[in-house]
């Protein structure tokens, strides 16, 4: 007991002297500035170095990894190109199928799987696209919670019992989601749009298939389907955290040996001949009316998609100065680019009066011209720029934001560099934006869809004076308190 005492009263000495040392160090070297001033040079960020490691198994299954050791805790994502329109022919087959997945496997149903995650602090997540469907698992580094995660998750993907008895619950869940639909205005809006683009092609179809596609689906067709879609070579497999090299490598060869043999699916075919510009105005009760236009684009992996993409970044803070802060007409309006992968899409998207929905396309389209026409100036793209550089590091701040990266990455055959979109933005100069511009796209190519009530329609309103909090506008009567 005196040894402890005599070892605890060593510690507080020895505590109190350089705490006295380092205030005495602290009082005769000069305190540097917490803050400084905007006017002064800014501190270029600093970019951490994340090595993309690339394999590929011999039944085909690609992998990209990138180790962060910061946190116990790794995030391993499987993607195959098993997603809606891989199933035209067969409306909602893809979706059943995917949603049967984790319904049971040998020994456990869908509840005793979620247990099983829950019980090693491990979390799934799925999801379903156009093109692909995804599987994530969070998990513990430890091997002790890693392996039954793991074994678990590949049992899910590679050999799930897509039972029976879940297939009625299954078709009427996807069966709800059409009524939501139905019942939601810009869904209809998106769906009327891209059947304008893609008349009878799997990207016009709902996710979720239609009505009698589900009925007529058996669980022979789903076992069918998972076995060519869910196959080792269709797979593509991404891991991000604390593991290395050879416990990545290790992972994802356990994940593609579960999987059924077999080669990558066929593409989604493209549109060999998209439909001519066109106006489809919609009739539905509503205080809103819904505006899309859309028109061909480049695919993600083109060389010219992010001097598109910058551009796009530019419209869009027209649109919103224009549309929003100086006439009061939308609360959000975006011109974006699509990932799919067969057929690259531009689509702008805004909620306005329905008096003025007519005004309200026209002077979009009046606003794209002049943008082909003379491109973004040098302070847009100066902006632009800046926002990209300084946005960057936050994209790769946390393991969630590099394995969307490196989804995209992977599933778009982009280069094997986290970096690579902003390092080719600013590089970018007017005239290669303006160049891109009017190689891809066409001032009266528009396929647009006007849905709401009919109306008489007006004009636009007299832009304000001012576009400085356009849309927080109160009368001078009124004070704040």
């Amino acid at each position: 007991m005196d040894k402890l005492k005599g070892l605890i009263n060593g510690l507080i000495l020895a505590g109190l002297l350089l705490s006295a040392q380092a205030h005495a160090t602290a009082t005769t070297t000069p305190r540097k500035p917490v803050l400084q001033s905007l006017n002064e040079p800014q501190t270029p960020a600093t970019h951490r170095t994340l090595p993309i490691k690339g394999y590929k198994t011999l039944s085909g299954t690609k992998i990209l990894f990138i180790r962060t050791p910061g946190l116990p805790m790794f995030d391993a994502l499987v993607s195959f190109a098993a997603g809606s329109a891989h199933t035209p022919h067969q409306p909602g087959l893809a979706a059943v199928t995917f949603s049967l997945l984790n319904e049971g496997v040998a020994g456990k149903d869908v509840n005793a799987i979620q247990t099983t995650f829950d019980n090693l602090g491990a979390r799934m997540n799925m999801g379903i696209s156009q093109d692909r469907t995804w599987f994530s698992l969070r998990s513990l580094s430890d091997e002790s919670r890693r392996t039954p995660a793991l074994e678990v998750f590949a049992q899910v993907l590679g050999k799930p019992l897509l039972p029976l008895e879940s297939l009625p619950a299954v078709k009427s869940q996807l069966q709800y989601f059409l009524d939501r639909e139905d019942q939601s205005h810009g869904a209809q809006a998106r769906e009327a749009n891209l059947g304008q683009m893609f008349p009878g092609h799997g990207y016009a179809q709902s996710l979720y298939g239609t009505r009698a596609g589900l009925a007529s689906i058996t669980r022979a067709q789903t076992q069918d389907f998972h076995r060519q879609a869910y196959a080792a070579g269709n797979a593509q497999i991404i891991l991000v955290g604390d593991l290395t090299e050879e416990e990545a490598q290790r992972i994802g060869a356990q994940i593609s040996a579960a999987l059924p043999p077999g080669p990558a699916a066929a593409a989604v075919q493209p549109v060999t001949s998209p439909a001519a510009a066109n106006l489809l105005r919609i009739e539905r009760p509503s205080t809103q009316a819904h505006l899309r236009l859309v028109q061909p684009s480049v695919l993600r992996n083109s060389p010219d998609y992010v001097a598109l993409q910058l551009a796009m970044r530019v419209f869009t803070n027209r649109l919103t100065n224009e549309l929003r802060e100086r006439r009061g007409l939308t609360y959000h309006v975006e011109a974006d680019l699509s990932a799919l992968q067969a057929q690259g899409l531009l689509t702008i998207n805004v909620q306005t009066r329905p008096e003025q929905a007519d005004a309200v396309l026209a002077h979009i389209k009046t606003m794209f011209s002049d943008l082909l026409a003379q491109g973004p100036t040098q302070q847009e793209l100066a902006d632009i720029q800046q926002q990209l550089n300084g946005s960057a590091p936050l994209n790769s701040a946390t393991n969630a934001q590099i394995l969307r990266q490196l989804y995209a990455i992977s599933a778009h055959n982009l280069p094997l560099d986290l970096d690579f979109a902003t390092q080719a933005g600013l590089k970018l100069n007017l005239v290669s934006i303006k160049n891109a511009l009017q190689r891809h796209y066409h001032a009266d190519q528009w396929r647009a869809v006007i849905l709401g009530p009919k109306t008489d329609q007006q004009p636009l309103p007299a832009p304000s004076e001012s576009a400085t909090n356009a849309m927080c506008r109160v009368p001078g009567e009124i004070v704040a308190s």
